[in-house]
């Protein structure tokens, strides 16, 4: 009788534990911003922060600018968020052009790989323009917006292995969570 309560005890904590796991969501949304920025995004987990200075390709010369990065991982994704103030002299279209190919190169994605298209982003400066663009190849998945907001330039992007099941329903709603206030 005594080895009975024990199993059950056992069983009954097992099952509890169970439930609250399966209780436990993988991605745990919340809002982040940058200390002087105006622009919210909702992240699926607490993003580790970074800061450092980039050369960003301004039509033929690369201007100097200081890049703040936000990223963490859940579920199988990355997620970043990050943040340039436009470098002195430097158009907002030129800067956000050289911010979009910077991206893009490191994925070696060819062009039938990629579509970049408009973003309506609620409160993103119209010129320039603010754009997204999905990247699928045979080996990952990446969904990538850029924007401008006063003087700085954003970008948010999702990546995962292809054999992610959760990419697209998750980009959908991490960009859908992006707010510009």
């Amino acid at each position: 009788m005594e080895d009975m309560k024990k199993h059950a005890s056992y069983w009954s904590c097992v099952l509890g534990m169970s439930l609250l796991m399966a209780c436990t969501p993988a991605l745990n949304w919340r809002e982040v911003r940058f200390d002087a920025g105006d622009v919210l995004a909702l992240m699926p987990c607490k993003p580790d922060t970074a800061t450092r200075e980039i050369r960003l390709q301004a039509g033929t010369s690369a201007a100097a600018a200081t890049l703040q990065l936000q990223g963490c991982e859940a579920a199988d994704l990355q997620f970043t968020f990050g943040q340039i103030t436009l470098p002195p002299g430097v158009l907002p279209e030129t800067a956000l052009n050289g911010w979009v190919q910077a991206s893009l190169a490191p994925l070696a994605a060819s062009d039938k790989d990629w579509q970049l298209r408009p973003w309506a982003l609620p409160g993103a400066l119209s010129a320039p323009s603010a754009r997204v663009v999905n990247v699928k190849t045979a080996a990952h998945w990446a969904q990538l917006g850029w924007f401008v907001r006063g003087e700085r330039l954003y970008q948010v992007g999702v990546y995962a292995a292809v054999k992610n099941k959760s990419f697209d329903d998750t980009a959908d709603v991490y960009f859908s969570g992006i707010k510009l206030q």
